[in-house]
């Protein structure tokens, strides 16, 4: 999983957001699934993880860059964590 960017939040102390890139939606979703059903994820690192979000507060989106973006031109999902 490529984290192509990270930020904090200027209004809030708490929150955060991230850029992660991926090939295509497959190669999101293989991913995905690579890490968030691994044992090791779901045993140990999952629930510390919970622990530091606020879950209402979380929202994760997928974004496409334009076309004069650095970033282009590969799909994106971006991620943010507030908490």
């Amino acid at each position: 999983m490529d984290i192509t960017a990270s930020f904090v939040d200027a209004q809030d102390e708490d929150g955060y957001v991230w850029i992660r890139r991926f090939q295509d939606e497959a190669h999101s979703q293989a991913l995905y699934a690579a890490v968030y059903q691994h044992d090791r994820w779901k045993n140990e690192i999952g629930p510390a993880v919970h622990n530091l979000l606020t879950p209402e507060k979380t929202l994760v989106t997928g974004v496409l860059p334009t076309p004069a973006s650095p970033l282009c031109c590969s799909p994106l999902r971006a991620g943010l964590v507030s908490g």
